[in-house]
């Protein structure tokens, strides 16, 4: 046992051992542990980072086999422990070494640093003392440079003085002899020279020299002015060429742009003053002269052309500046003689025409000058005479408008085109549309701005009178009975004419935008005139429609004829189902032909069938009363009738092809509403709870109008009430019922008497709703309305008691319902106390007072 327990201490002290030693050991991350190894290629496990001694042992000494050779194992540790030992001394002496010779290291290259220092020093001195040096010896060259350049540039002075001294001198002598070309030469010289002496103005002899340069330069030009003057007469003829005009032109170019234009301006004036003369007298400034204004302009240039254009340069633009201010002189006459108010149209448009054309000539003749010396401002002759026509331009707007509406008058009785005509559209819109487009080319030649614009509000006006009044006007009167095939064949070239005038005006409104001025385009605009077309295509559709309802009615007064009550089986469909087939065919195939935009036919055949089904709904009540098999018999034939109204599409065509989908759920949409009415009428009123169900079912309301139309289209009468009131109770089962079905609407109740009956809302009053007792014995069913001492009843005031149909027997009835009643009269005498109710007796007048003391009977006959 003590030998046990030692083993187990020794064990325990080994493993604390083994745990110390861990917990010695620096723990590294395991990457830097990896990265370790394969830098050291540690193959050891001594030297592994997870090194574990037990481990390391249990590897030696597996099992007990291998204790034999424990002496061996101890053997070779203890040699690895001593190889160890020797490794670390000798690691630890070479880092004593190492920390030795490193402190040296540093020491030395600290040395090698304060060695650099000095030698960078050195340097900068030697190069502060290099440079002394050499600013010593540049010292008296640069001085010398200065000078150098400074006799340079009074050397250039000199010589530059001296040439504008000599070329003033030449320049005075040449322009004495009037030798205009080398005065020219000498003068461009002159002027460059004087540039450079700006900067020296301020000495007394270039001051002086520069004033002599001006002089002279007026002198050149109060003689080249001088010598033009006497070139030309009073009249601006060219009488003699003194001296050499052209290459004056050319010292009046150097002198400078304001001389030069003193001197086009003065030529200007020379040879317009004849011009102003001769139209200033009242016999020659009236506007039959006009043509006469353009004439004398013309002869004027053709003798520039001949005579005075070798004188100007090309590139002064002399014809054209003149010619620019004859406009202006013209333009200023023209409007004085316009505003006199003395103008006949004819005049006017001639004169007008004859200002364009002139206009367009100078434009011509001045588009071709292409020289890049010119003015860069260019003169546009476009509008600038015949602006002043504009302001009158509407005598020109008036008289178009007087002549469309000639022309809208003579279109109200135009005729029809023949059927091998190719044509679909009426002719008098397209002469309308080629009589704007003409109109509309004419008035922008003459103007593009205000006229124009009216012109724009001209066309607009007689676009809505030929809609409203020639297009609309000429389709049949509601009221007509019946419609023609040549007034089917109108309506259909109105709905196309209507079609085609639509998009003829977009592309009218594109054309004026196109050539009106700017500021108008955006008022452009023809969208209600296209609404107004687009009027008349919905009218022509309803006219349509109006026209077959008329071939049709026929068919529909057959159907009204038939005893519906009386008939006995169903057979095939009834004749005016054929009739009905047959008319409508005829009519849709001429209308498909005559219609050329297959939107509006199909438009047509949708509004075409939602009308149908309207007439055939109200249809039905003229056909009452109608009976189950008549019901079924009617439902064969609203069949028959979805079958062509679902062919209507495709009537006339060869090929036919499936009807669109909208299309056929409009059909069976409305047919629809029909077949539930005829269903509805189908279910037997005995029981009669079972029609009060298949109504709600089908009509799926709550209306008590719509539900006595159902029964009077059942021609039901006498058990009217007792159906009424079980309606009434069974609704109220069905909160969710609509108020109003519009399967019903269309169709209007006749008037006749019914028996009274309570309000809806009166049975929820009570907790037990009374019910009429109905003897069945007796047709006659008697109502009593008796007094059971409701309590606190008077004369003013009356209580509903129970139903009876015994008259004997009414005080036991009495006595046996009297609670209920005592119930309904308190109920009734909240709502309606205070008031007394009258009614007039149908036989002798008298008012009968419905009180406490008179018990009234009523026979449902009377009801």
């Amino acid at each position: 046992m003590t030998t046990t327990t030692n083993e187990k201490n020794s064990n325990i002290q080994e493993n604390n051992d083994f745990q110390d030693f861990n917990e010695d050991n620096i723990k590294f991350p395991p990457e830097l542990e990896t990265s370790i190894s394969n830098i050291l290629q540690i193959n050891d496990p001594l030297d592994g980072a997870d090194f574990n001694p037990i481990e390391y042992l249990n590897q030696m000494l597996p099992d007990e086999h291998a204790l034999t050779s424990i002496d061996i194992t101890g053997k070779k540790l203890q040699t690895k422990m001593r190889q160890l030992e020797a490794d670390i001394r000798e690691l630890t002496k070479m880092q004593i070494n190492c920390g030795q010779r490193g402190a040296e290291e540093v020491a030395e290259a600290k040395r090698a640093i304060e060695e650099l220092f000095n030698q960078i020093r050195q340097i900068k001195e030697k190069a502060s003392q290099s440079e002394i040096m050499v600013q010593e010896i540049t010292q008296d060259i640069k001085s010398l440079d200065y000078a150098k350049k400074h006799l340079t540039i009074s050397i250039t002075a000199l010589k530059r003085l001296q040439m504008l001294v000599t070329a003033v001198s030449q320049l005075k002598t040449m322009a004495q002899r009037k030798q205009y070309k080398e005065t020219a030469q000498l003068l461009q010289a002159v002027l460059q020279l004087g540039s450079y002496f700006k900067s020296y103005k301020n000495i007394k002899q270039i001051a002086t020299l520069s004033a002599s340069v001006n002089s002279l330069q007026n002198d050149l030009k109060k003689q080249i002015f001088d010598d033009f003057e006497s070139s030309f007469s009073t009249d601006g003829s060219l009488i003699v060429q003194t001296a050499s005009l052209d290459e004056a032109c050319l010292v009046i170019e150097i002198i400078g742009a304001d001389v030069r234009k003193q001197l086009i301006s003065w030529y200007c004036e020379k040879q317009l003053g004849d011009y102003k003369k001769i139209f200033r007298s009242e016999e020659n400034s009236s506007l039959e002269n006009t043509s006469r204004r353009y004439s004398w302009l013309k002869r004027v240039l053709k003798n520039y052309d001949e005579k005075h254009s070798a004188i100007f340069p090309v590139e002064w633009r002399v014809s054209e500046i003149m010619c620019s201010e004859f406009c202006e002189i013209t333009r200023e006459s023209i409007s004085k003689i316009l505003s006199k108010g003395e103008n006949e149209l004819d005049v006017l448009l001639k004169n007008l025409q004859l200002t364009i054309e002139f206009e367009n000539q100078l434009t011509k003749r001045f588009s071709n000058v292409d020289d890049p010396k010119s003015s860069k401002v260019e003169i546009n002759f476009s509008k600038n005479i015949s602006i002043s026509f504009e302001p009158y331009l509407s005598l020109y707007i008036d008289a178009e408008d007087k002549k469309l509406s000639e022309i809208i008058n003579s279109y109200r009785l135009e005729s029809i085109p023949d059927d091998d005509s190719s044509t679909t559209v009426l002719q008098s819109s397209t002469d309308l549309f080629y009589f704007y487009r003409e109109t509309l080319e004419n008035c922008a030649k003459l103007s593009t701005k205000k006229p124009l614009f009216d012109l724009y509000i001209m066309f607009a006006k007689w676009l809505r009178l030929y809609a409203s009044e020639v297009l609309i006007g000429r389709l049949p009167k509601e009221d007509r009975k019946s419609i023609s095939r040549d007034e089917f064949k109108l309506i259909c070239y109105i709905l196309n004419t209507a079609d085609y005038c639509y998009d003829t005006t977009s592309q009218l409104e594109d054309k004026l935008k196109k050539k009106i001025y700017d500021e108008y385009k955006e008022k452009i605009n023809f969208d209600n005139e296209r609404n107004h077309f687009r009027n008349v295509v919905t009218s022509s559709i309803k006219s349509l429609i109006r026209g077959i309802e008329s071939c049709y009615e026929p068919s529909l007064v057959a159907m009204t004829k038939i005893q519906w009550s009386n008939l006995d089986s169903v057979g095939d469909q009834s004749e005016y189902v054929t009739l009905f087939h047959v008319t409508l065919r005829s009519n849709v195939v001429n209308i498909h032909k005559d219609i050329t935009n297959n939107r509006y036919f199909r438009t047509f055949c949708d509004r075409f069938v939602e009308s149908c089904v309207s007439k055939l709904i109200n249809n039905l009540w003229k056909c009452k009363p109608i009976s189950e098999v008549g019901a079924e018999q009617m439902l064969l034939d609203i069949y028959a009738l979805k079958t062509s109204l679902l062919e209507m599409p495709t009537m006339g065509m060869e090929n036919p092809d499936p009807p669109p989908t909208t299309f056929t759920k409009i059909v069976n949409k409305g047919i629809s509403k029909i077949e539930t009415i005829l269903k509805t009428i189908l279910k037997s009123h005995d029981p009669p709870e079972g029609l009060v169900e298949n109504y709600i079912f089908l009509i799926a309301d709550k209306n008590l109008g719509n539900f006595q139309k159902i029964l009077e289209l059942k021609g039901l009468k006498k058990n009217e009430q007792q159906i009424i009131e079980i309606f009434q109770q069974r609704i109220l089962n069905y909160p969710k019922l609509s108020e109003n079905s519009n399967i019903m609407s269309s169709i209007t109740l006749s008037p006749f008497i019914t028996a009274p009956t309570l309000p809806s809302s009166f049975p929820t009053l009570f907790s037990t709703p009374i019910i009429p007792i109905i003897d069945r014995n007796n047709n006659n069913n008697s109502y009593y309305y008796s007094n059971n001492g409701g309590g606190g009843s008077n004369n003013n005031n009356f209580s509903i008691g129970t139903l009876i149909t015994d008259n004997n027997n009414n005080n036991n009835n009495n006595n046996r319902t009297g609670t209920t009643a005592n119930k309904l009269n308190e109920s009734f005498r909240k709502v309606l106390a205070g008031r007394s109710w009258r009614k007039k007796d149908g036989k002798d007048g008298n008012d009968i007072n419905y009180n406490n003391n008179n018990n009234m009977k009523k026979d449902d006959d009377k009801s």
